[in-house]
């Protein structure tokens, strides 16, 4: 890929009630971290990690701190997919080479938080860039790079009852997918990029970026219920993830008591938005 972009880094879920969240997923049979908290803010977090990408549920800790905009959010459009942040291997290039096909990217800008360890508090450290994003909300795609990522990543917080190995897909709902299709060529390369009649793909390491328009959803997700309150495009609808045997996967829902659909001819299992604060979630078999 170019620009040093190396894959996805890690997903953003906003949630309503932090510690309710937790116990959802943990339910839905993921391991997460101790807390996180964003130093002078008012939100904090846990994550699910895996070997190169992760999950974030962000939640608001405290109504009286800045909430980057979080509050408002949720308040318009409720839980779910606030956006992703795709990984690179050296910023400082990244931000010149982003800048020099005609992305204005601002950054790296520091960004610390408070990591709740059972033997003490430490001081994970990243390096942010931001850039007109198309496709999703203004902040919901950025880059991200780990200054301190053994900080992030013990081997028991790895292994999760699932079974998820990492993130496969995402799929986001848009007005127009072919709009995007130079924008995420100067940012992912043209090889990166598939057009099809009804969805713009954009390949970032392991991981793809679905686009596709709410009138062709049906191609994706066959027979899928979306609610008269669904909310605004650009909506970021669904995650798939590879587990490594999907029959363990459905036993462990099943032993949570976990409601989930089997489709595609069993090849994958499916979770409503409403049983993964606002995500609609598949799980499926490694290719």
């Amino acid at each position: 890929m170019p620009h040093s972009i190396t894959g996805l880094d890690h997903t953003l879920v906003g949630v309503a009630d932090l510690e309710q969240a937790r116990k959802t997923y943990e339910k839905l049979g993921f391991t997460t971290t101790p807390r996180g908290s964003h130093i002078g803010w008012g939100t904090a977090n846990y994550c699910i990690m895996f070997d190169e990408d992760y999950i974030e549920l962000l939640g608001i800790v405290d109504e009286n701190k800045e909430t980057n905009g979080l509050d408002t959010l949720l308040a318009q459009r409720g839980e779910g997919m606030l956006g992703l942040a795709f990984s690179c291997s050296d910023p400082d290039h990244t931000v010149e080479s982003l800048r020099s096909v005609g992305i204005q990217a601002t950054g790296p800008h520091e960004l610390k938080r408070k990591l709740e360890l059972p033997e003490g508090d430490v001081i994970p450290e990243f390096k942010l860039i931001r850039f007109p994003t198309e496709g999703v909300s203004k902040q919901g795609l950025f880059i991200c790079h780990h200054l301190t990522p053994e900080l992030i990543r013990r081997p028991e917080w790895l292994v999760h009852k699932n079974g998820v190995k990492y993130i496969q897909s995402m799929v986001v709902l848009v007005e127009d997918p072919k709009s995007l299709v130079e924008h995420y060529e100067r940012l992912c390369g043209r090889l990166n990029v598939t057009v099809t009649d009804a969805t713009v793909s954009v390949r970032a390491g392991r991981m793809s970026l679905i686009f596709v328009a709410e009138k062709d959803l049906d191609l994706l997700f066959p027979g899928l219920f979306i609610s008269d309150d669904f909310p605004d495009l650009p909506h970021i609808l669904s995650m798939t993830m590879v587990v490594e045997d999907l029959s363990k996967t459905a036993g462990c829902l099943s032993d949570n008591d976990v409601q989930f659909q089997k489709i595609a001819a069993g090849k994958s299992l499916r979770i409503q938005p409403s049983n993964a604060c606002g995500v609609l979630i598949e799980f499926t078999d490694a290719i």
